[in-house]
């Protein structure tokens, strides 16, 4: 596929100084762009984008993630820069973990291949699996009030800031069950080798398992060190463009001994570049229930629909969160 100079030009006009939506194909040029300079275009964005953006000054930050002192956060950021992913010695506690356990047990979720209107929703139910996932509505995951207890965490959105390196937005939630469900690896699961360009130029993911995660229930697997621009075992790979790629394929390029898979006890919270090559092992048993908050600049929102502002009860942590860094939450509140 080629690339669209103007579409690019207007992609990076509209994303990056109007704050805008663009076009789908406009979108894609910009990913090609990135997959054929071997990701050196991304991070040329970035750097230009630091010097028109805005950082708030590092402080001290204590929340989920611990007591982070800024010294704690740049070397948390370092550990990001060099393998592309970081698992917290801090587990979300236990009565949070149950909260969205039971919130995410009694709601009706989208099956891969059906809709999302409410009568293709279906519970989930792990003895008798129809998808292999089962993914929450974002409206829906953004009120419940464990969800917005992760949301307003100071400690989760230092790290965002510093390893992004300036103010970001909180541009996606995610809630999703995995089960055991067929063998072979599956497309809309994300269960083969990737990476991902949403939002660009600059994201990071945090993950939290909500349930236990051995080598049986699909722990997230990662590439450590992909996420880097201009790396030789990328560039054959990058250059296939946004198509799944094999696990034979990934070894080769990168050392079996660099593909990560983090396992992890119930309330385990990671941060993640998904810049870098990553899947969801498929699962062999039991079910697996994660959570996911996105951050990044820009918003990018239009690569997934508007989110409707949070119209019920807004809790008091997330209210003064918003308070603090209004930017942060925009996609999410209600304007003034």
């Amino acid at each position: 596929m080629g690339i669209d100079v103007c579409n690019v030009g207007t992609a990076c006009a509209r994303y990056y100084l109007w704050g805008k939506n663009a076009s789908t194909s406009a979108r894609l040029s910009l990913m090609r762009l990135h997959c054929d300079t071997n990701a050196r275009t991304s991070d040329t964005i970035t750097s230009l984008l630091k010097k028109f953006s805005s950082v708030r000054k590092p402080t001290a930050a204590s929340g989920l993630l611990g007591d982070l002192s800024v010294e704690r956060q740049n070397e948390i950021a370092g550990a990001l820069d060099r393998d592309g992913f970081y698992v917290f010695e801090q587990r979300l506690p236990p009565e949070l973990c149950d909260a969205i356990e039971q919130f995410a047990k009694k709601t009706p979720a989208a099956l891969e291949g059906k809709g999302t209107r409410p009568e293709d929703l279906e519970v989930f139910d792990p003895s008798n699996p129809k998808s292999k996932t089962y993914r929450l509505d974002e409206h829906a995951i953004a009120e419940h009030p464990a969800i917005q207890h992760l949301m307003a965490d100071r400690s989760i959105l230092a790290v965002a800031e510093r390893y992004v390196g300036f103010t970001p937005f909180l541009s996606m939630l995610n809630l999703w069950w995995s089960a055991n469900f067929g063998r072979e690896p599956g497309d809309a699961a994300a269960q083969a080798f990737h990476f991902d360009y949403d939002p660009p130029p600059k994201w990071l993911l945090f993950f939290v398992y909500l349930t236990d995660v051995g080598p049986d229930n699909g722990p997230h697997v990662f590439v450590r060190g992909s996420h880097k621009a201009g790396l030789k075992a990328s560039k054959e790979l990058l250059q296939r463009g946004y198509v799944r790629i094999s696990d034979d394929d990934i070894a080769t390029a990168f050392g079996a001994d660099n593909v990560i898979e983090i396992q992890g006890k119930r309330g385990t919270i990671m941060a993640v570049d998904t810049r870098g090559f990553h899947k969801g092992k498929v699962l062999s048993d039991g079910h697996r229930l994660m959570a996911q908050l996105t951050f990044s600049h820009p918003a990018f929102s239009g690569a997934h629909g508007p989110v409707d502002p949070i119209m019920s009860r807004v809790e008091p942590d997330l209210a003064t969160a918003v308070h603090d860094a209004p930017k942060v939450f925009s996609r999410y509140m209600p304007a003034k």
